[in-house]
């Protein structure tokens, strides 16, 4: 393979690769086209077989092959030029891409030809062209897998509410959304999501009336859903530094220890699971004071963050892994995390508090089905309220609100740093993720008052 590296002084990011060659007695370096990204490049550089393998995985081998295949034949034709090998490089990287934008424009000429712009089929059309990447956000980035699945589960919903109660874009008034809704009320959605699903559901009416598909300019005024209040979100809970730590001295082993320790790194940098599982040696350094800290390009909001290392168990768990934390699939954390923790609970009582939440959807039809055979599944409080023991309420997202939770409880920080650690841009999404009963609230004013407040 020819010589072939990246130009630039980057440290994170993409950037394309560049082939260095002769031409005319000249050395010059060709801009490939085809990008890699920073981090990887520079852990492979060291060896030709991991920068092989690399580019393998990337699907540019074969591509690289071609132009050389084309450098080659143009040299042993005297036509070897700058302006012939960019060209060269233009019809061979740029062809599969064509394709792929040729074959989406004749779907959505297709689309356009057949489906009038049914509800349906406009709704079919909004979902598919955001998870194929033709359809992106304004700001050109594409959908986040959160986003795609909130699409895809509103669209399994709205068709299935269509088969029972066809409409079209003329019919969508407050009657018929406040229809939809109790639709989802009655099937046992939370609050929650269906405030999710009337979000995604007003995005889409919006997008088709800005794109012309219907003229019912009044359709998005009806669709609203009162936002969820505190009382209506399920897993509420952190965990205290107490139950950290005692999580951290839990002697385990294998997968059980890899969750443990992929869910306290979460709790030590409350980063989300896209990132956390994206955290490498790079990412670890120090500020011009010394610092230690650790510093991402956070996946969901594409912006910089610089977490301090406030605890030396997490270099003791980074080190443990070399800095490349487990990648392991959230599902999986999920389920085993609360295994761990329902073994820890034994010696740490706190974990076994039975605390008020929200049955999800599928809890909701296990109690339907065991209450016709007799049986409570569940324990309620004197309000009717569902109760679970508190390891039972935690999953991989219960890392990130500890982090913030525990941060804004030292009572050391203010909000505008609290946020730059958290990465949130408004306040009140921040505010969501500090979780304190009243009880803790009024501790917390009791404390900073200093018996001094009247």
């Amino acid at each position: 393979m020819s010589k072939i590296q990246i130009r630039t002084t980057k440290k994170v990011g993409e950037t394309p690769l560049y082939m260095r060659m002769k031409i005319d007695d000249k050395a010059v370096w060709v801009n490939l086209m085809l990008n890699v990204d920073i981090e990887k490049w520079n852990a492979a550089a060291s060896s030709e077989k991991k920068i092989s393998n690399l580019l393998d995985k990337l699907g540019h081998s074969k591509k690289i092959s071609d132009i050389e295949f084309a450098i080659k034949d143009l040299r042993r034709r005297h036509r070897l030029t700058k302006e012939t090998v960019s060209a060269a490089v233009d019809s061979i990287v740029l062809a599969e891409k064509r394709a792929v934008l040729l074959e989406q424009e004749e779907r959505r000429e297709k689309f356009v030809k057949n489906s009038k712009y049914n509800f349906r089929n406009s709704l079919d059309y909004y979902v598919n062209s955001a998870v194929d990447g033709s359809r992106r956000h304004s700001y050109g980035d594409s959908f986040a897998h959160f986003s795609l699945n909130i699409l895809k589960q509103f669209r399994r919903i709205m068709f299935e509410y269509l088969d029972s109660h066809p409409f079209e874009w003329a019919d969508i008034n407050k009657p018929l959304v406040d229809g939809f809704i109790a639709y989802l009320e009655d099937y046992g959605y939370c609050k929650s999501t269906i405030q999710r699903y009337m979000g995604a559901f007003h995005a889409f009416v919006l997008y088709a009336e800005n794109q012309g598909w219907h003229t019912n300019t009044t359709a998005k005024a009806y669709i609203r859903y009162a936002p969820a209040r505190d009382e209506d979100m399920k897993d509420k809970i952190y965990l205290s530094k107490e139950e950290i730590q005692a999580l951290y001295d839990m002697k385990l082993t294998g997968f059980d220890e890899q969750v443990r320790d992929v869910f306290l790194i979460g709790c030590y940098t409350g980063l989300r699971y896209s990132d956390l599982c994206r955290i490498t040696k790079s990412c670890i350094g120090e500020t011009a004071s010394g610092t230690p800290v650790l510093r991402l390009i956070q996946h969901k909001t594409k912006a910089p963050v610089i977490i301090p290392i406030l605890d030396d168990n997490l270099i003791v768990l980074l080190k443990k892994y070399d800095y490349n934390v487990p990648k392991i699939l959230d599902v999986s954390i999920n389920r085993n995390i609360k295994n761990t923790l329902a073994i820890l609970s034994c010696k740490v009582p706190s974990l076994a508090k039975k605390e008020r939440t929200i049955l999800t959807l599928p809890e909701k039809k296990m109690e339907k089905e065991a209450r016709e055979k007799g049986l409570e599944p569940f324990e309620y409080d004197k309000e009717g309220h569902p109760l679970k023991e508190r390891w039972e309420m935690v999953s991989l997202h219960t890392a990130r609100r500890t982090f913030i939770t525990n941060v804004y409880l030292s009572g050391k920080f203010s909000v505008e740093f609290m946020m730059s650690l958290s990465g949130h841009k408004k306040y009140d999404t921040f505010k969501k993720y500090v979780r304190l009963s009243l009880d803790e609230y009024a501790d917390d004013i009791a404390k900073n008052a200093d018996n001094c407040l009247f």
